[in-house]
This record gives C-alpha cells, structure tokens and sequence, in this order.
C-alpha cells in the first residue's frame, strides 16, 4: 500500500520546499475543478491534502516517519488519526491548534475543512508560509523562522500560533523582552475571542521568561502592563466530553450528508 511519500512522488528526506513544489505539481493535475467532479480524482486529491498536511508539518512527520520505520510488508500505513502530534497543545486543545492554522489569516469560515481551504491555492500559499516557517523554526534556523512568521503576521496580525511561534524565536536569540511582548499578544488576542481561549501553556511560558529572563524592572513593568487576567481552564474531563460530542456531531452529519449525496460540514 502506497504512504505519504509515496502519494507525493518524494523521498523520506525531502525538505519542506521540495514537498511544496511536489504537492503543488500534483495538486494541480488532480484538483477536483479541472476533472468536472470526478468522483475518483476528488479522492485523490483528499489523499494528496492529508499525505502533505502529515509531513508538511514537523512534528507530525517525526512521528509519522517514527512509525513508518517500524511497519512490515503485513501492516499499513497508519492514518492520519493516528499519527497526530501527542504534545500538550499550544492554545487549549489540538483542535484549536488546527483551526487556528487553519483559519486565521486565511478568512475563511470556521466551518471549514482543510480539502475546502486547499483547493483554494491563494489560501495554500498562506497555509504553506506557515508550515514553511514551523519547518526552520524545529529544524534550528530561528532566523530564518522568525523572518518567517514576522512577514506572515502583516496579514495575519490575529493569528495566535505565529505570535507565539515568533515568541519563541525572540527567546532563543537572547530577545527577552521582544520574546514577552510576542507572548503578551497572544495571551490578549486569546482572551478577546468570543469565549474566551484560556492559553495555559503559552501563560506559563510568558511567566517563566518575566521571572527568570527580565529582571527586576521587567517583571515590574510587565505587571504594571497588566495583562487580561488568567481565565481557570476547562477540567480535564469536561475538555474531553466537549471533543467527543463535537466528534459524534461531526459524523453524524457526515453520515447524513453521504446518505443525501452533499458534502460534510464539520461542527464547531
């Protein structure tokens, strides 16, 4: 059975322009427009989207290759389920994190999914510059990456993940302060989100830099900008409940929509 690599027609030590320029060639040859609707290109053009959202991102390659490494000619190639990053999420659950990927500064509906966002290739190219800079930021060229995610917050200035994405980069060249106000942007524009996002771990992160990294005035002057106040999160148990309903929601719709021939639009 062919994998990810495979689908793009690349090599397991592709880089991320390579993988780029791949899935644009064949996104290009099987994009559901130029087919009329074929049933059977819309189908590959979905395997296309998923094998390139997998290794376009670092963290989820290294787990995909990970297992890659350890099948056998009896096994398959895990989905993309199950090859999704198991670090703590950035914002309060992983499917923040995608959708804020996703979605903002792209200025598309939340409702959508990531086959509608690809067919659109102007949107791509935003969603690419992203995963373009995460790639230098987990590969060590912080320059790089901050130039990056700088030139991607001109139009995206609400994007909560590029925020703290340059954050991080400030801090590892030595730019604390630079690195605290990236942080305290984030945490701003996640409390004004209608509800509100809690951002425990990036709320961690900008108080471990004031109480270590800016000294006595900093600390003083970042409590004296006073920051929206912490929000508690949501408990482990409910956080759970709350996904498991949006994801018993979501194919029950899909379920409905196969049995009337329309597409699925997932809940939010």
């Amino acid at each position: 059975m062919p994998d990810y690599y495979d689908i793009l027609g690349v090599t397991a030590d592709s880089e991320f322009l390579e993988l780029k320029k791949a899935y644009y060639r064949k996104a290009m040859a099987c994009h559901p427009d130029r087919h009329g609707g074929d049933p059977a290109m819309a189908e590959a053009f979905k395997r296309l989207v998923e094998a390139f959202n997998v290794l376009s991102d670092p963290i989820t390659r290294a787990r995909y290759d990970a297992q890659r490494r350890a099948w056998t000619p009896d096994t398959r190639p895990p989905a993309f389920s199950e090859v999704l990053q198991q670090e703590a999420a950035i914002l309060d659950s992983f499917a923040d994190d995608i959708l804020e990927e996703m979605i903002v500064g792209n200025t598309i509906p939340r409702n959508t999914t990531l086959q509608t966002l690809m067919l659109d290739l102007e949107r791509t190219e935003r969603f690419c510059m992203f995963r373009e800079g995460k790639n230098l930021f987990y590969s060590g060229r912080i320059v790089a990456a901050s130039d990056i995610f700088q030139r991607y917050l001109v139009f995206a200035p609400l994007n909560i993940l590029a925020h703290y994405y340059l954050g991080r980069c400030h801090a590892l060249k030595g730019r604390y302060r630079r690195a605290a106000r990236a942080y305290a942007e984030a945490v701003r524009i996640g409390t004004r989100r209608r509800p509100p996002l809690h951002l425990p771990r990036i709320r961690r992160e900008l108080d471990t830099l004031r109480r270590t990294r800016l000294g006595l005035l900093g600390r003083a002057a970042a409590w004296l900008k006073n920051d929206a106040p912490y929000i508690e999160p949501l408990p482990p148990d409910e956080q759970v409940r709350r996904e498991v309903s949006r994801a018993m929601h979501n194919l029950l719709r899909e379920e409905r929509a196969r049995a009337r021939q329309l597409p699925a639009r997932p809940h939010q």
